[in-house]
């Protein structure tokens, strides 16, 4: 057992993460972060264009730049994981980076937006009328948690694949509007922004390519909540008040 503890330690410490945060890390946290590694290595290789990894020495930059876009950066496999999430993610939502990455995005955002965002990640949702989920094709003995959104990839059989993507979602946010923590959590709207990334792939007896679809890279962009407080009036527009029975009550002159 000792030499198994020397192992994951020894594990955690090839992570790209800092020794305060992967000296605290479980096993089952090592292997899930490990995992997504990995996976996000292929997904910078395989994907077109190839991520360079001569931009490694520019790390303070960027992470300057991620700071300033006031938001969180991060990338949704096509199966729906977090490959990477900045870790600007808590100071917007209050969730940690290490729990975000190799988690089902699905576990986090509203239950009423997961059929967009397996749209716009080319998943097809078979989504029961309760909040469970399960593939069509697996067999009924065999549940999928709610937490994982199963599906079919699209394959990608034309250019609009490589389309740009904007939508709003409701995520879960720890923060109060005070910034506090609080037991029970709520949703804020993120506005997304990003493109979907591709991987060419040759057609069996045939020259011609296709992207497939690899999975998401965006930008995340929390909202302000909305309030009815001020409504800014308009030259066209004019106010008036009913009752419970819809009868005016006060109409203005314009």
């Amino acid at each position: 057992r000792g030499k198994e503890n020397f192992e994951f330690f020894e594990l955690a410490k090839m992570l790209p993460l800092p020794g305060a945060i992967t000296s605290q890390l479980d096993k089952a946290s090592i292997i899930r972060l490990t995992i997504s590694y990995l996976h996000m290595r292929h997904f910078a290789s395989q994907g077109d264009p190839p991520w360079s990894p001569l931009m490694e020495g520019r790390r303070s930059v960027k992470l300057n730049s991620w700071r300033s876009l006031d938001g969180f950066v991060f990338v949704v496999s096509q199966e729906g994981r977090f490959l990477y999430i900045s870790e600007t993610v808590s100071i917007y939502l209050g969730l940690s980076q290490v729990e975000l990455t190799g988690s089902s995005v699905f576990d986090y955002i509203h239950p009423a937006d997961h059929v967009e965002m397996a749209e716009r990640l080319g998943i097809r949702p078979h989504l029961r009328a309760e909040a469970g989920c399960q593939t069509s094709h697996e067999s009924a003995s065999s549940s999928a948690s709610t937490s994982s959104l199963a599906g079919t990839p699209e394959p990608g059989n034309s250019s609009s694949e490589l389309s740009e993507r904007g939508f709003f979602i409701r995520m879960k946010s720890t923060l109060t509007k005070r910034g506090l923590h609080i037991k029970s959590s709520g949703y804020k709207v993120i506005h997304v922004t990003g493109r979907i990334r591709c991987r060419p792939a040759l057609v069996p007896g045939s020259s011609r390519a296709l992207h497939r679809p690899m999975g998401l890279v965006a930008l995340a962009h929390t909202l302000p909540p909305s309030t009815l407080n001020e409504v800014r009036m308009e030259s066209h527009m004019f106010v008036f008040r009913v009752n419970m029975d819809l009868q005016v009550t006060y109409c203005e002159n314009r």
